[in-house]
This record gives structure tokens, C-alpha cells and sequence, in this order.
């Protein structure tokens, strides 16, 4: 008889026709933006792939997979064609409804409006941007306005507009209140059903309580006050108002009991509980990570009705292509990413931890160790990039945390059906906001400590070989633990070394990054030595953005360019440190500036400059390069002034239509115009500068 070939990999055609989407569609868009190192890296995964197939002789896997690398190149483009919007120019009236989707922001409120005809033919959402403090506009409100359509750009200085795609919102309207008339007043069902339950449990807990408990609910973190979400994001327990597996499975086991009661049949039974999880996913909004748990958790009842075995892997795999038809760009969103890539660091580094674990714990901890400890680690190059913040006491902070949720979430979610019919118990949500003030009087413990780390983005290859570590140590590698052993020592090595090559690499490069977005504008000089000064026009929120699509994090210092500076109001930031999402600290304090004078702030020398007493703009220099950022529109005496100087490049903060004054070759205005030459709507580029040369690139 035939001894079988031994098998080394568990092959799961599912999970790798749900990478083959990933890969194409991030190469797709990479190869277009010119992203050589993600570009190298997903192209050198795909052969890998490719190899690995042809090795193991899985031919018939190996053209599945070829064709949905090519689906996967097709569906990016069918992704950004549906985003796109219709091209409007000058006033145009609109007629909308406005969602529950308002955010108050620094200097408006934002509303999505949904329902949106534009000169009576049906459109997509819009933005609408307000900037009056006394706006008065309801969920629900059927309103009509007058206002100039701008577009939104579903790519931003390199990163993907997550909030526009997920919103399909292609449009941004500024307007002030008073051009508004407030038609009717209409609440939809999911609408309705989210307000009632708002309402109810801001009564009962309060707004800072009742905040959090919407978000455990809905995964709506908007209305979260800044110190809380900033305790929960430090801590390390930021997944815990993020709808996902734990509202899924207790759905189910609620369902599951209350119809074994009543002695249903397994078939009812799971249409029963199929019917409540789109439901709850439709009031949810469809945010991914409760997508990919309602689809797995479906998948998982059709196994048990089916009398199959479920495969956890395959399940993920079949959920991750399922949303990515349903919404094709999810593929690029963070947020659908660090969702797939906590189960999978589950499904691969659990089983190992838990056994290693619990030869030194009882089997309770050992097992919500281990959890929490492979949905992190598979998570942290996402978390580097998108939060920054890394508490090493977060393995154990979710041990604590954790289990007291798990308690607190079913008893809120019931807590909210019982309140809707008998209002008088509300006392039970109430208990519940005790219990999420706990949560956060652990967070704000925890949160403190010194136990906490600013994380840089990874590099990519680092993260790539990091998640082939993860996967060589799992039980889908079906070596022994010698072999494993070797594996994963080389992998660590491959880490260690890449890790070292890259953080000594030399570089002589310097460059002068220009971007602008809307009415947003933001300049960033980075010298040979890899520290930048940002210059901006009184607007902050694309300062994050800025640094990561140039790798920038070591600020030498922070200038200001705003319309309300005036003399001995200038403020000049020394060192500072980005220290999470889109806030600017300075370590050193700040220092008054006065017109005129020359600062030198690490290797940058900076000045303000005026003519005739008038404030003209900020002179930049560094690495024998002279640059200035204007600060408004300058009459021809105050350009001939500034042309004396034969600065290498004049940069503009504003629409400045005078531009071609200069004699300069390197004149940068308003949407990225390069003299005549528009590079871009948004005008999100930059300069290699070497020698007397520079090489325009695009970000986006």
C-alpha cells in the first residue's frame, strides 16, 4: 500500500483567494502612486505565493488564485468608479436628509446628509460643513440649500479617506446657517432606533457613561469625551468599543437559549438568529469588524445545522471576501485590516500560547492571556500606524478589563430591550454606567504608568516578516517543534538584521514637502537629517497626515502662518514630539518671536519678514537652501522686495492669483500649481531637492 505524502501546511483555498484580493488590490493602488518599498514587498509575497503553490503541486489552487489577483486589480478600479461623484461647478441647490452622522469639530459641525438631490436628480452623501455656533440642525431634517460642491478626494497625502469611502460621500458643501430652510422632519428605522437609544441611556448614565455604552452598542465613538477614549486607547483596551466577536457571540448564545426554551428547531433556529445578526449589523452601519463577525458567526450555525466542522481559517477567509464584494476598497481600510488580522493572530498564535501558558497559570488566565496577547501582537504594526500609543501592561489590563465586560455588555444589551418596554428600570442601565466607570478608573490607572511607548510606523518588510513569524509557530505548520524552532530563529533573525539595516542606512537626501488639501494648508521641510519643521496656515488636522506620507517624526519645530498672527503673538515651538493622533506637543516650551529676527531651531533658521512694517510671510533656511511661505497676497513692490533675495523656492498658504510676479522657476501656489503646470487637484506633492536640482512627485 501507498504510504500518503506527508503534509506540511494546512491549505485553506478560502483564506488564500482572500489574500490574493488584498494583495492585488493594495499592488493596484501602489503601483499608481509609485510606493516602490509596499510595491517590492506585495509583489515579492505574491511570487512567494506563487512558489509556494507550485511546490506543494496545488495547480488547480494556483489558477484560483491568478484569477482573483486579477479580479482583485479589476475590483480596485470598480471600488474608486463607484466612489466618484459627478463634477458640479459654481452654486448648484440641494435637497437632503440629515443623518445621525454629526461631529462637532474645532472650527464647524459636520452633518452627513443622506437622501441628496442635486437640482432634483439623485446623488451620492454630502458633507456638509457648517461654521455658524448657532446651527441648529436635527437628525432627520429634510433641508434645502444653495452651495458650491467641492469634491472629496478619496486618497489625502498618501493615506485613504476612510470616514468619506466608508459615509459614500464624494462631496463637501460650506455653507453658514442662514442659507438653510428646514423642510420637514423624518426619521428612518435604523435612525429611530438609535436615537430612542440614545436617548434612554444618556438619561439613565449620563453623558460620559452613556457615551461609551453607544459605542459598545453601535461602535459610534463620536460623542466619547477626549480624556476617556484617550484612557481607553492608552490602556490598550480601545477593542472594547469596537462592535465585533464579543456582541456576536453573545447575540447568539441569548438567541440560542431563549429559542431552546421554546424547544425550536435547529433549522428555525438559525434563520432565527441569521435574520437578528443582519439586523443588528444594518443598526451597527455595517462597520467592518461586526460584518466580518456577523458573517463568521452565520457560517459558524450553518456548520453546527449542517453537522459539519467549522474551520476557522476558511471562515475568516469567506467573510473577508464577502465584505470586500460588498464595499470593494475595504481592502485598504485600517480598520477592516486590524479586525482580520486580530482573528487570525487568534487562530494562529492562540492554540500555542494557551499550552505554553497554562503550565504556569491556571487554565482560565492562561487561556484570556493568550488571547489577548496573539490579537495584539498580530495588530501592532496597525496600531503603530494608526494610534501610536503601546502600553506593555495592556496584556494584563485585559485581563482585568475584560472579563468585568464581558459581564457588564450582556447585562446592558438586555438592560436596553427591558428599558424600551418598561421604562421604569432603567436602574439596570444605570448599574451599568457604574460598571463602565470602573473600566475607566482602571484605564486612567493603567494609562499612567511609564509603561508606555510612542510607536513609529513599521516598516513594511519588518511587518510582513513579523506576521510570516506568527504563522510559523502555528499549529497550520504541521513541523516539528525543532523545525519550528529553526523557522522561527531564522525569521527572528531576518528581523533583527532587516531591522538594523534600516535604521542605519545613510542618507544625503533632503526634501521640501508641499500639501494642501481644501481649504487646509500645510507646508513641511525635512533636512538631510531627517528632522522637519512644519509650517501651516492655522489649520491642524492634516499635520498628521503630513509626517507619514514622508516618514517624518523627529519635528526640530512648529511655525505658524495663521491670518490672526500679530507682532509679539508669534509663538515658536521648540523640539517637539508627535505623541498621538493629531496632537502636537512641545517639550521645551515655546518662545515669543519677534518680526525680523533670525531663530535657529535645530538645523533650520528661521524669520518672519515684513516690508513697510506689513507681516509678508516666513523665510526658511537650511542646507544652502532659502525658502519662503508667503502669507497673503503681495502687491508688486512687497514681490520685486522678495525677488532681491533669489530664493530657491516661494511657497503660498492661500489661492494667491499673483503668483507669476516672481522671477523664481520654483513658485509654489494654491492646489499645487508649479507656475503653470497644475499638478493636481489637491496638490498633494513634493521636492527631491539634490544639488541645484529638484524632482516634483505626487503623494497621493
Amino acid at each position: 500500500m501507498e504510504v500518503k505524502e506527508r503534509k506540511y501546511i494546512h491549505h485553506r483555498p478560502l483564506f488564500y483567494c482572500f489574500l490574493a484580493l488584498i494583495l492585488s488590490m493594495n499592488a493596484t493602488r501602489f503601483i499608481f502612486n509609485l510606493n516602490i518599498e509596499y510595491l517590492v514587498l506585495i509583489s515579492v509575497l505574491i511570487i512567494g505565493l506563487f512558489g509556494f503553490l507550485l511546490f506543494y503541486k496545488q495547480y488547480l489552487l494556483l489558477l484560483l488564485f491568478f484569477a482573483v489577483l486579477l479580479l482583485g486589480c479589476g475590483w480596485y478600479f470598480l471600488g474608486v468608479k463607484t466612489f466618484e461623484g459627478n463634477e458640479y461647478v459654481g452654486v448648484q441647490q440641494i435637497e437632503a436628509h440629515v443623518s445621525d452622522n454629526i461631529e462637532e469639530k474645532r472650527d464647524y459641525t459636520e452633518y452627513l446628509l443622506k437622501d441628496v438631490k442635486i437640482n432634483g436628480k439623485n446623488e451620492k452623501n454630502i458633507y456638509l460643513r457648517i461654521y455658524e455656533e448657532n446651527t441648529i440642525l436635527s437628525c432627520g431634517d429634510q433641508i434645502s440649500f444653495q452651495g458650491e460642491i467641492l469634491y472629496n478626494s478619496l486618497f489625502n497625502l498618501g493615506n485613504f479617506n476612510l470616514s468619506a469611502y466608508r459615509d459614500s460621500a464624494p462631496y463637501v458643501v460650506e455653507i453658514s446657517d442662514e442659507n438653510i430652510e428646514v423642510l420637514d422632519n423624518h426619521l428612518k428605522f435604523d435612525e429611530s432606533f438609535r436615537l430612542k437609544t440614545k436617548n434612554l441611556i444618556y438619561e439613565a448614565m449620563g453623558v460620559e457613561n452613556g457615551s461609551v455604552a453607544y459605542a459598545v452598542l453601535f461602535g459610534d465613538t463620536v460623542d466619547i469625551g477626549e480624556t476617556t477614549y484617550d484612557a481607553y486607547k492608552d490602556a490598550g483596551i480601545l477593542h472594547l468599543i469596537a462592535v465585533s466577536g464579543l456582541n456576536v457571540t453573545f447575540l447568539i448564545t441569548l438567541i440560542g437559549f431563549i429559542l431552546k426554551i421554546f424547544k425550536v428547531k435547529r433549522f428555525t433556529n438559525f434563520l432565527v438568529c441569521f435574520f437578528v445578526l443582519m439586523i443588528y449589523t444594518y443598526l451597527c452601519g455595517f462597520a467592518p469588524s461586526i460584518l466580518r463577525a456577523g458573517i463568521m458567526g452565520i457560517i459558524f450555525l450553518a456548520t453546527k445545522l449542517s453537522g459539519k466542522c467549522y474551520d476557522g481559517l476558511n471562515s475568516l477567509g469567506l467573510a473577508g471576501i464577502i465584505s470586500i464584494m460588498f464595499s470593494p476598497l475595504s481592502a485598504l481600510d485600517n480598520g477592516f485590516l486590524m479586525s482580520y488580522f486580530s482573528v487570525l493572530g487568534i487562530l494562529f498564535l492562540n492554540p500555542v500560547l494557551s499550552r505554553l501558558l497554562s503550565k504556569v497559570f491556571p487554565k482560565v488566565v492562561a487561556e484570556s492571556f493568550s488571547v489577548s496577547i496573539s490579537a495584539q501582537l498580530a495588530i501592532l504594526p496597525f496600531l503603530a500606524s494608526f494610534y501610536t500609543v503601546f502600553n506593555f501592561l495592556s496584556f494584563f489590563i485585559n485581563l482585568i478589563v475584560v472579563p468585568l465586560f464581558a459581564v457588564i455588555y450582556p447585562v446592558l444589551f438586555v438592560s436596553v430591550l427591558i428599558c424600551f418596554c418598561l421604562p421604569f428600570m432603567d436602574f439596570l442601565l444605570a448599574l451599568c454606567g457604574w460598571g463602565l466607570e470602573l473600566i475607566v478608573i482602571i484605564a486612567n490607572f493603567f494609562a499612567g504608568t511609564s509603561l508606555t511607548v510612542n510607536l513609529k510606523p513599521f516598516n513594511v518588510l519588518l511587518s510582513a516578516i513579523a506576521m510570516l513569524g506568527i504563522f510559523a509557530v502555528s499549529n497550520y505548520v504541521m513541523v516539528s517543534w525543532k523545525g519550528k524552532g529553526v523557522l522561527t530563529l531564522s525569521l527572528g533573525t531576518l528581523f533583527l538584521l532587516s531591522a538594523l539595516v534600516f535604521a542605519y542606512i545613510p542618507t544625503t537626501q533632503t526634501s521640501i514637502l508641499y500639501s494642501i488639501n481644501n481649504q487646509n494648508n500645510l507646508v513641511i521641510f525635512t533636512n538631510s537629517s531627517h528632522k522637519s519643521l512644519i509650517v501651516d496656515g492655522g489649520y491642524y488636522s492634516f499635520i498628521n497626515n503630513g509626517l507619514n506620507s514622508i516618514g517624518a517624526y523627529e519635528i526640530a519645530g512648529h511655525m505658524s502662518l495663521s491670518s490672526e498672527l500679530k507682532q509679539n503673538d508669534v509663538e515658536l515651538f521648540g523640539k517637539a514630539n508627535y505623541l498621538s493622533h493629531q496632537k502636537l506637543s512641545s517639550t521645551s516650551g515655546s518662545l515669543v518671536c519677534e518680526y525680523d529676527k533670525t531663530y535657529e531651531v535645530g538645523d533650520f533658521k528661521v524669520k518672519y519678514v515684513t516690508f513697510e512694517e506689513n507681516l509678508i510671510g516666513l523665510e526658511v533656511c537650511f542646507d544652502n537652501y532659502r525658502n519662503f511661505v508667503l502669507y497673503k497676497n503681495l502687491t508688486e513692490e512687497q514681490a520685486e522686495f522678495l525677488n532681491e533675495f533669489n530664493y530657491d523656492f516661494i511657497i503660498s498658504l492661500e489661492n494667491y492669483e499673483n503668483l507669476n510676479i516672481f522671477d523664481t522657476e520654483t513658485t509654489i501656489g494654491y492646489y499645487g500649481l508649479v507656475n503653470d503646470y497644475s499638478y493636481q487637484y489637491d496638490g498633494n506633492l513634493y521636492f527631491i531637492l539634490q544639488d541645484n536640482n529638484y524632482f516634483l512627485r505626487g503623494i497621493d
